[in-house]
């Protein structure tokens, strides 16, 4: 069976190359991370690499046959079932240090339901930080003239329900929602 996307907007069915799973935030925290995302365009002077990406925490990317991309997607259904819906708790910004580059990020609270999350699926990573991307890989002078702006931001009391893993189809060089996978039973 062939995994298709259904390009809505053209009524076309595109073959699926790559998965993205991700946990998606509700509308009130992706129009705040870009708000976010804007503020660093203004304030380092041209564009960014990520600034019209949706706001989401990363979990993995997979990329096989279709028949082996059905046999993840069914392995994270079952995966999720096992998970118990959980909020999110968010409070302020963090930075990565990716040698010459800065990425900016908001911070999670409470990490360890995602960690957990993550190990059930894809593996034990101790490297493995959850968080929101504001800005990636920002050049040393770009994270100099927005930095002191977003460390200075208090940004707390926010939080959402995570009861879902969304997973994203590459179709056609682009994202677009493929499913959601609910948590419990």
């Amino acid at each position: 069976m062939k995994l298709q996307a259904q390009q809505t907007n053209q009524g076309l069915q595109q073959e699926i190359r790559e998965l993205f799973f991700i946990i998606s935030p509700p509308r009130h925290i992706l129009s705040d991370v870009s708000v976010l995302k804007d503020d660093v365009h203004y304030l380092i002077g041209h564009e960014m690499e990520d600034r019209y990406s949706k706001a989401n925490i990363a979990l993995f990317k997979y990329s096989d046959t279709d028949e082996r991309m059905n046999h993840m997607i069914r392995f994270v259904e079952a995966r999720a079932r096992e998970i118990e819906p959980f909020n999110i708790f968010l409070k302020d910004f963090g930075v990565f240090y990716n040698g010459s580059f800065r990425t900016i990020y908001m911070d999670i609270v409470n990490k360890s339901p995602v960690q957990e999350i993550f190990e059930k699926i894809v593996k034990e990573d101790p490297d493995f930080v959850p968080h929101i991307p504001i800005a990636r890989n920002l050049a040393i002078n770009d994270f100099l003239r927005c930095w002191p702006y977003l460390k200075g931001l208090r940004y707390s009391n926010q939080h959402f329900l995570c009861d879902r893993i969304t997973v994203l189809a590459r179709a056609d060089r682009k994202w677009i929602h493929h499913r959601d996978i609910r948590f419990g039973r």
